[in-house]
């Protein structure tokens, strides 16, 4: 009996020992050990003038981007393959262009739907054959493409780190998404070089949560929070419309979900 009840003494201490480890985990490295220095303070929005081309705005974030753009009255294109479900952008009024972002022709292609004064790209995935992702292949040929185009405005949403935010996310995320963020920063970097007027987003974690409005962009690059699909394409609306932000890699931070179990108590 003693030694049983020593054992149930022992489990119950691992339990909790378990416990204040992932609550610790929860609370320190999901980014709430760091508040910005500062954020970037947004202009009122003012459009691009001309049609918009979005590239990944079929699901997630871009489709969120697009929903924002159409609010705004922007005419907006965006490039689907032929497998996409094209029904949600049917019924915003979405023109849409059939190209695969891993061929570059077809990428060429599509940039001749319009005459486009931006573009917006989400191009990416979290995991897979690294050969068939779009993060560093696809964007670098919309880049090109767009260039080639006389299309001067890019937005790019990426991650948090790519580039010099590398190091930022926690660290599971950071060696699950290694691969990712490697080939994304390499998409930064052509990007930068592309003379194109370019601004970079890196959200955090993201999910399907409820807008907070809180969010804002922040050039600090130790910067980490989690934060809804719907806020990070408010900032990155804002942000096409923001001639400030050209030139700017930004991180898209949320004070109010500084901890992962706020993007479960909405």
């Amino acid at each position: 009996m003693k030694f049983i009840k020593t054992l149930l003494k022992v489990i119950g201490a691992l339990v909790l020992a378990a416990a204040v480890l992932l609550v610790s985990y929860l609370f320190y490295f999901s980014g709430s050990s760091h508040v910005p220095e500062s954020s970037h303070t947004a202009t009122p929005y003012a459009s691009p003038g001309g049609p918009i081309l979005v590239f990944g705005g079929t699901r997630a974030t871009g489709l969120a981007i697009v929903r924002k753009l159409r609010a705004r009255g922007e005419d907006v294109t965006v490039v689907v393959r032929k497998t996409s479900n094209t029904e949600a952008l049917r019924a915003l009024g979405v023109k849409t262009v059939v190209a695969d972002a891993l061929d570059a022709d077809e990428v060429r292609a599509a940039f001749t739907a319009s005459q486009f004064a931006a573009v917006v790209s989400t191009l990416g995935t979290s995991r897979g054959d690294s050969a068939k992702r779009p993060d560093w292949e696809g964007n670098r040929n919309v880049i090109d493409a767009a260039k080639a185009a006389g299309v001067r405005r890019f937005v790019f949403i990426t991650v948090i780190g790519a580039g010099d935010s590398k190091g930022t996310a926690p660290w599971p995320s950071s060696q699950f998404l290694a691969g990712v963020t490697a080939l994304k920063t390499r998409a930064e970097d052509h990007l930068r070089a592309s003379g194109l007027d370019y601004t970079i987003i890196r959200p955090g974690g993201l999910g399907d949560v409820k807008e907070t409005g809180t969010a804002v962009l922040t050039e600090d690059t130790k910067a980490f929070s989690y934060i809804a699909r719907d806020d990070l394409a408010t900032l990155a609306v804002g942000a096409l419309g923001d001639a400030s932000t050209i030139g700017k890699a930004y991180s898209a931070y949320d004070p109010s979900r500084k901890v992962i179990w706020k993007m479960f108590n909405d």
